[in-house]
């Protein structure tokens, strides 16, 4: 059984690898890591969050997800403002830029998606999915909550 565990987790390993290689060919020629596209793919969905919050989403801590924004900002990707009822607090909206790029990435995604599912029936992706889903909560999921419960 310890055989079959280490080969699993072998192959996770190597998807996981040569996901993130295309991922950042792909990226690249859009100016981006996949942590930024991350933010991106979550602000699209629901603009002006919290900065906090957006940092657990994406299972990155305080300083790691400002010194993102830092970098974004630069780009003119994001823009953070403080909170009308609390200055303290610090949210963080899509700029026209960012907006702009949602078309062509998602297709970007798409396309990696469905090269790596070719061979895959709806059925297994589903199992898949539902596998992959019990392993994130097995880890602790870090910031995917929102993911697990759907």
């Amino acid at each position: 059984m310890i055989a079959k565990f280490d080969r699993t987790g072998q192959l996770m390993g190597m998807l996981n690898r040569a996901l993130r290689r295309k991922y950042d060919r792909q990226l690249k020629d859009f100016g981006l890591t996949p942590c930024q596209f991350e933010v991106l793919m979550i602000l699209w969905e629901e603009d002006d969050i919290l900065l906090s919050e957006l940092g657990r989403r994406v299972s990155r801590d305080g300083p790691t997800i400002t010194g993102v924004m830092d970098r974004m900002e630069k780009k003119m990707l994001v823009k953070r403002k403080r909170d009308s009822r609390d200055r303290r607090v610090v949210r963080v909206v899509l700029t026209s830029k960012s907006r702009g790029m949602e078309e062509q990435l998602s297709i970007t995604k798409k396309q990696i998606l469905e090269k790596i599912t070719k061979h895959l029936s709806t059925k297994e992706i589903n199992q898949l999915e539902a596998i992959l889903v019990k392993m994130m909560k097995n880890v602790g999921g870090g910031g995917e909550e929102e993911v697990l419960d759907s």
